[in-house]
């Protein structure tokens, strides 16, 4: 058997999306008076040899590190939305990355942070945007049994972070090793809510698989927008925190590879979580952008 390809082996603070459910969330329009103390911007320079890095976080000590974020991430950060809620009518530059270096009082929350963001962006980017309810294509997440019964994959999350796994006859990626990057386990993310417990993604001969530890049905919801492409509305009124085992075949995976064996991601979800994504249009916020300018220099 091969080995398996870890996409991901980051006992992670990073969500795909933000942990609020999309229905519920109203974009803030209004560019507050707090800004950071120091702001550094900058276009990203890729050094070879090393992945991209998009993590928007505020770091111990009150610092912004942005290693090479795009701009729609940062606004997605900023206003507290997710990405397909960003309407740009082509106005935001789709590769561009920047690297942002700032620096704010050690105790600044999320909010406040957010709210710096959104003057830096406002400031260097020259960003202005406002907020609309738009009529989209959704998934709507439910419980797929009448008895509401749940799949053997998708368990309460016990008092103590239970170790990601592999899927069946696979192991798990190790962590990474001690000292190999910046300690991100106090770090205030600004794109989604801090996460205890570590969670991992990888590829194996057995499909794609996620297992993901003490996740909300909100921030699960989330997760799956990136690999649906529309939004994805919590409807299953599950409270509380899961762990999950998800192991399925992308809609891109090759016919010819053993990963075609496991199912789609819409049966893996019912069959093994006990979970059943419905297709609807409904209205939800989005955030307009009305203009946006290259940054000024520092």
């Amino acid at each position: 058997m091969r080995r398996a390809n870890p996409l991901s082996m980051t006992v992670t603070l990073l969500a795909v999306a933000l942990v609020t459910s999309l229905a519920a969330q109203s974009p803030q329009m209004t560019v507050g008076a707090a800004s950071f103390d120091v702001a550094s911007v900058r276009r990203y320079q890729p050094v070879p040899g090393r992945g991209t890095n998009d993590g928007i976080n505020v770091m111990p000590g009150g610092r912004l590190l942005v290693p090479g974020a795009t701009l729609r991430g940062l606004i997605a950060a900023a206003y507290g939305v997710l990405d397909i809620q960003i309407v740009d009518s082509g106005r935001l530059p789709a590769n561009d990355r920047f690297t942002l270096d700032a620096t704010t009082r050690p105790d600044v929350t999320v909010d406040e942070a957010r709210s710096m963001l959104r003057t830096l962006l406002g400031d260097r980017f020259r960003l202005t945007a406002h907020a609309e309810k738009r009529e989209l294509p959704v998934y709507v997440l439910t419980v797929a049994r009448d008895d509401r019964r749940l799949g053997e994959q998708l368990r309460r999350s016990g008092p103590e972070c239970a170790f990601p796994k592999g899927p069946a006859g696979v192991p798990a990626p190790p962590p990474p090793p001690a000292g190999s990057g910046p300690d991100m386990s106090r770090a205030l993310p600004l794109g989604a809510a801090p996460l205890r417990c570590g969670s991992l993604l990888f590829n194996s001969t057995s499909g794609a698989h996620f297992s993901l530890r003490e996740m909300t049905m909100g921030r699960f919801a989330d997760r799956l927008i990136a690999m649906l492409g529309r939004p994805v509305l919590d409807r299953t009124r599950l409270e509380g925190a899961f762990d999950i085992d998800l192991t399925y075949t992308p809609d891109a995976a090759p016919l010819d590879t053993a990963a075609a064996n496991a199912p789609s991601l819409l049966t893996a979800l019912r069959e093994q979580l006990g979970l059943r994504l419905e297709s609807t249009r409904e209205s939800v916020d989005v955030l307009v952008i009305d203009g946006v300018e290259a940054p000024t220099a520092n």
